[in-house]
């Protein structure tokens, strides 16, 4: 329908004076161009809609062929695309209540209605059609689209499961052929001995990347597995703290921790505990420059759900660079990195670190400022 054409309009009424009665009262609605259609019995007008289209309907709910909720539900089957506006006697209005609830646009008691208020009547149902359409295709194709990427990622997760239970068994494969020509390695074969450590240390980085992309997917998809129980914090901190001692110690760098041995439990699963806190302090140790230090520590806190329950922070603080404040918010999306530390690794471990202490219950932050280092700070639930 163009803007300035007259509003098609279908009358099904089988009374012959109340249809000429509603003729005279569109006649009165002067801002209303219109073409006016007739028809006294329900079949018809299902006729003429099937045959000429409508704009709107004015439909009658006493009809000789169909009588009370059947009319619209059949009018509404036929042409679901077009507003219809009830009429109704006095004694029927909570039938057409229930047709508004069921479909139509509005309802109008026969008898009491003026020119401009049907013509009003029949703008404001056309419009509320069209928005009612409208937000139908939006939500159809929201639905086909959520569908779509729902069937991408299971593809995507399908396909990586596959590729990494592939890599992995090369890499077995790969690790104990290194294991076996280490041994069979004379006592003065250095270089090959080297050699053999630096396919050792690369076959460990590629299966961590392998298993960070299996996680992050995990994650995605709301599978990451995981198996909480009371977990004592400051023995993960000590662990992880043992692990990165040789890298630190290349740098010089000074390891911190205050977390307390009294600390509440927390609960956590201890390997993922281990592994939020292998990211943030290895990214720590990896960006602070010589001579800096790396501190962790711990604390009870309320929780902030406003159940008055209580929770354990942590921090990890370093001395590095910082991070500019416009790269902040990026800084836990996946395969993201600042340009200066694009060749630090595959982007993936904060990400990580986020969709595990999320999955815990907890929330994770970062604060920094450019030149006075960076801190990032991570919520678990006490045991």
């Amino acid at each position: 329908m163009t803007p300035d054409a007259p509003v098609r309009i279908l009358l099904v009424e089988d009374n012959p004076g109340d249809a000429r009665l509603l003729r005279y009262t569109l006649q009165e609605a002067q801002s209303l161009r219109f073409d006016l259609a007739h028809a006294a019995r329900l079949s018809e007008a299902l006729e003429a809609i099937a045959r000429d289209g409508a704009d709107v309907v004015l439909l009658d709910l006493s009809l000789p062929d169909a009588h009370g909720m059947e009319t619209v539900t059949r009018m509404l089957e036929a042409a679901p695309a077009v507003p219809i506006i009830v009429l109704t006697g006095l004694a029927d209005e909570t039938v057409a209540v229930q047709a508004v609830q069921a479909g139509a646009q509005d309802y109008l008691v026969k008898g009491t209605v003026e020119g401009a208020t049907l013509g009003r009547a029949i703008r404001y149902a056309m419009e509320r059609k069209r928005l009612e359409t409208e937000r139908a295709a939006l939500l159809r194709n929201e639905r086909e689209a959520r569908a779509a990427a729902e069937a991408a990622v299971n593809a995507r997760d399908e396909v990586l499961r596959i590729v990494a239970h592939d890599i992995g068994n090369s890499l077995s494969a790969v690790k104990i052929h290194t294991m076996v020509l280490e041994r069979t390695l004379p006592a003065d074969g250095v270089e090959a001995r080297k050699r053999t450590e630096a396919i050792r240390h690369l076959t460990q980085q590629m299966d961590r990347l392998r298993q960070d992309l299996l996680d992050v997917a995990a994650i995605e998809a709301g599978r990451l597995s995981f198996e909480p129980g009371e977990t004592a914090l400051h023995r993960v901190v000590d662990d992880v703290l043992a692990t990165m001692a040789g890298m630190a110690a290349e740098k010089g760098l000074a390891m911190e921790s205050t977390v307390p041995d009294d600390l509440p439990a927390v609960w956590a699963d201890h390997e993922r505990l281990h592994q939020v806190l292998g990211n943030l302090i290895g990214n720590a140790v990896k960006f602070t420059p010589a001579e800096g230090r790396v501190r962790v520590s711990a604390c009870m806190r309320d929780a902030e759900d406003g159940e008055g329950g209580r929770e354990v922070r942590v921090r990890v603080e370093d001395t590095g660079p910082g991070i500019p404040a416009e790269h902040l918010p990026h800084v836990f999306d996946r395969f993201w990195q600042a340009r200066s530390t694009r060749r630090a690794g595959a982007g993936l471990g904060l990400a990580i670190a986020r969709g595990v202490v999320e999955a815990h219950g907890g929330r994770i932050s970062a604060a920094s400022e450019p030149g006075r280092g960076t801190t990032f700070e991570f919520t678990l639930p006490v045991a």
